[in-house]
């Protein structure tokens, strides 16, 4: 079985995905380039030159790593206490780094990768997931950097948790028939995925892939530029939205802006909108 010639039974079944998948592959904007390995990683074919997978291939650790960074306020480095400097701002964040020694090479079809989900739900169960699914809370308080250590879940943990949940929350939609019935599903990505962080001048790309077979969602890395040892893997958390505004309101959560300025009213159509949708409509009821 030749996986990568495109022969033979890989091939078939290769066929078979992207007819299955193309719409989805074409609206995350995936590049073509990465599609074959994107399968043999999500189907447990993945085959290397020594061995061959029988999971799928989470192999984004052998490229990347997650390091802690401390960072301070320049506007208040030093603090004199009783004569004592005291560094009082000091912050500790994480950041995704190429950890590789060779690189990134974004030409490399194999240059993508599979990201996890920590937590999938929707947002009226959110809070008796958090109560009650066993070492959800727990996971999601150390995710998200929280003081929670124990294993009953603590109400003040659960509210901070709901709170701090929109700065790591990503969105798709499964569809359920017509527009209208489109059911939006909430998720937050695992301990590597959610600590990428943000940049209107991004390294890498990130999209929500759904595998059919599996009824699995994943999300789907893959670089943008070439990267060495010791560069950041950085997103567009706004990913795909071209208009300034909206941009700037899917950022609030980390880039707090000032919109009161924005105009908030929403003229009336004037009656000949309304006159004009009534003919349409008309029309159409005619033609079936």
């Amino acid at each position: 079985m030749e996986s990568r010639s495109g022969r033979g039974e890989d091939g078939e079944e290769y066929r078979l995905f992207v007819k299955l998948h193309e719409a989805a592959l074409k609206s995350s904007r995936i590049p073509p380039l990465y599609w074959r390995s994107l399968y043999y990683k999500l189907a447990n074919e993945w085959t290397d030159r020594r061995a061959r997978a029988a999971a799928q291939v989470f192999d984004a650790g052998d490229v990347f790593g997650v390091a802690r960074v401390q960072e301070e306020d320049p506007r208040d480095d030093e603090e004199e206490t009783g004569g004592i400097a005291v560094n009082s701002a000091a912050q500790v964040t994480c950041k995704v780094v190429v950890t590789r020694e060779s690189g990134l090479q974004a030409s490399d079809c194999i240059s993508v990768f599979l990201v996890d989900h920590a937590w999938t739900y929707c947002v009226e169960n959110a809070r008796q997931q958090l109560e009650m699914m066993p070492g959800l809370l727990s996971r999601m308080a150390a995710l998200m950097a929280l003081d929670f250590h124990g294993e009953v879940p603590d109400p003040q943990v659960v509210e901070e948790v709901l709170t701090q949940q929109w700065k790591y929350n990503q969105t798709y939609h499964l569809s359920q028939g017509s527009a209208e019935e489109k059911v939006p599903v909430w998720y937050i990505m695992d301990e590597f995925g959610s600590q990428i962080q943000h940049s209107s001048q991004p390294t890498c790309c990130m999209a929500p892939f759904f595998f059919a077979p599996h009824q699995i969602a994943y999300s789907i890395l893959w670089p943008l530029q070439d990267l060495g040892a010791g560069d950041e893997v950085t997103r567009d958390y706004a990913y795909s939205e071209s208009d300034p505004l909206i941009r700037k309101c899917r950022l609030l959560p980390w880039e707090p802006n000032d919109l009161q300025d924005v105009n908030s009213f929403t003229p009336e159509p004037a009656d000949l909108y309304y006159e004009v949708w009534t003919h349409t409509a008309h029309n159409m009821c005619a033609l079936t």
